[in-house]
């Protein structure tokens, strides 16, 4: 009910009380499709929200101006004494009328509300939104009183039996809007999907008496904002509804406290919600990720299984060396009922065949060994992640997102969620995590790589870098882990160093690893360029570590 008619015209009239013989010292815009007037002598100021999700105004006792991304807007209106404040007899408009002769229009549209400058003549000087559109064109307005016409109430129910009564309702009578439609519906004792044809005589009865009553009410409105199961705002009315109980409503003497305390505990609940499903997001693509990646190693699983095919193609061959001939591609050996057709290689002798069928064997276990563990691994993350969404889906306040946060951060960190991860996000570089816990960072481009070395490298940090190749500088953070880097961490680092360089296709890379502190840039020399001293060379297959980059 932010920009009801009845709420607009109970606004109105608040305003005109407080606003009246105030001068306008400032008309300024800092937040999007929000406009804020100050008045000279307080801090006061008059929030005017033209957003389709909160579309209403109400006073800020202290209005702050922030220092920047602040526009100035209808500047014309400066300076000038306001008159009156007053609603539309029939439509969500508030005037405010200046000394001047201009008055200031307030329009709640929904995703058409605007505030328009017009002069004496209803000509559009100046428009918060749509200024270039609206400027010099003639400001028309809805003429007549508001009237509740029963009579064609009936004849549209009559017109229109396979519509709801309640979309009859607010085509008949559009000043009412969905609340109250709504509520009038629920004290007759008319479910809202009730088709017209089906309302009888006693119905409509109900229906005239209740309009009659709720609009009583609202020319005594009573504030209130209605809390959702987690405290956060629902539904705003300035007459008691239906779905009030004592635990979910919050009563207010101010209509502008009760819209004030709306419209930005429904913000910080938009806020909660944003963080929550970003969160969600994220665990969920990985999720998705990982489960993609089982299917697909379980897949190759299957075809590591089949070392013991291969052995025994093998092992066949060697007991039937007299019975394959070079140059043939396949041979059946065996008896009739157990036979065992072997594909051969005909560029090789029997026994080189047979070789290779022991070495298949070979790497087909050691696969099915290296895809079993990481498998297990990648099960286990799954399950972390698939408790981080259920977890997930219990967070209902910003408190309890916090506690998620903290109790949950380790979890976080390893989706790449955590504080440590947005901290590492600010880093320029790809980073990487190796044997130990150990993070290794790798330059993206010439610039970059003096960057990295220069300024983001510690002395005793490990420097790597493919020799006679360019490439990435990479280096191994020290202090990122425990104790000491591992041989394995710096033969990881050394893997990156070459994946990163111009021997990426190369099955093994030479790499010159040292400490950072016998680097040194020559001066005057190019981007990227350095020498180096104390180095030691590792041979590394260019190869990213497992998980990737971070």
């Amino acid at each position: 009910m932010l920009n009801n008619y009845h709420t607009l015209r109970y606004i109105a009239s608040t305003l005109d009380s407080n606003l009246r013989g105030r001068r306008i010292s400032q008309v300024f815009s800092q937040n999007r499709a929000e406009l804020v007037i100050t008045f000279d002598g307080s801090g006061e100021g008059l929030v005017v929200l033209c957003r389709a999700d909160a579309n209403t105004c109400y006073l800020h006792l202290q209005m702050a101006r922030a220092k920047s991304n602040s526009a100035d807007v209808l500047a014309r209106a400066w300076g000038a004494t306001i008159n009156s404040v007053s609603s539309h007899p029939s439509d969500r408009v508030i005037t405010i009328a200046l000394a001047s002769g201009d008055a200031l229009v307030l329009q709640f549209f929904g995703a058409r509300s605007n505030v328009l400058l017009i002069d004496g003549g209803d000509i559009v000087v100046d428009a918060f939104q749509r200024a270039k559109q609206l400027i010099g064109t003639h400001y028309e307005t809805t003429a007549g009183e508001l009237v509740y016409d029963i009579a064609q109430f009936q004849v549209d129910l009559r017109s229109s039996p396979s519509a709801r009564v309640s979309t009859v309702m607010k085509k008949a009578f559009p000043s009412l809007g969905t609340t109250l439609v709504h509520e009038i519906l629920h004290r007759s004792g008319i479910p809202p999907t009730s088709m017209a044809g089906d309302l009888d005589a006693t119905g409509l009865a109900g229906i005239q008496q209740n309009l009659r009553t709720v609009l009583e009410e609202t020319g005594s409105p009573s504030p209130r904002i209605i809390l959702d199961r987690n405290g956060y705002p629902s539904t705003f009315s300035i007459i008691s509804l239906r779905e009030e109980t004592e635990a979910r409503v919050q009563f207010f003497d101010d209509i502008h406290a009760a819209l004030r305390a709306f419209v930005s505990r429904s913000r910080a609940g938009a806020a909660l919600d944003a963080r929550v499903a970003a969160v969600r997001s994220s665990v969920r693509q990985q999720v998705e990720k990982i489960r993609r990646t089982c299917r697909a190693m379980e897949e190759d699983a299957r075809e590591a299984g089949r070392a013991d095919e291969y052995e025994r193609a093998g092992a066949a061959l060697m007991a039937n060396l007299q019975e394959v001939q070079r140059g043939t591609r396949s041979v059946t050996l065996g008896s009739s009922r157990d036979h065992l057709t072997v594909t051969l290689d005909p560029a090789l002798t029997p026994v080189q065949n047979a070789q290779r069928y022991f070495s298949k064997a070979k790497r087909s276990r050691l696969a099915a060994s290296e895809t079993t563990a990481r498998l297990s691994s990648l099960v286990s993350r799954l399950s972390r992640g698939e408790e981080l969404l259920t977890l997930l889906d219990e967070v209902t306040s910003r408190e309890q997102l916090e506690a998620f946060q903290i109790g949950q951060a380790d979890r976080l960190e390893e989706f790449g969620l955590g504080e440590k991860s947005a901290a590492r996000a600010q880093v320029p570089f790809r980073i990487f995590s190796v044997d130990g816990g150990f993070e290794v960072w790798a330059g993206k481009s010439s610039e970059n790589n003096d960057l990295l070395t220069l300024r983001h490298a510690k002395p005793d940090d490990l420097w790597f870098h493919a020799r006679g190749s360019s490439g990435s500088h990479v280096v191994l953070k020290v202090r990122t882990g425990k104790g000491e880097p591992s041989k394995k961490a710096k033969q990881q680092a050394a893997g990156i160093a070459a994946y990163y360089s111009k021997m990426k296709n190369a099955s093994m890379v030479p790499v010159a690893m040292t400490e950072r502190k016998y680097v040194r840039k020559p001066k005057g020399s190019p981007p990227g360029t350095v020498v180096l001293e104390r180095e030691k060379v590792l041979f590394a297959e260019p190869l990213l570590p497992e998980g990737g980059q971070q």
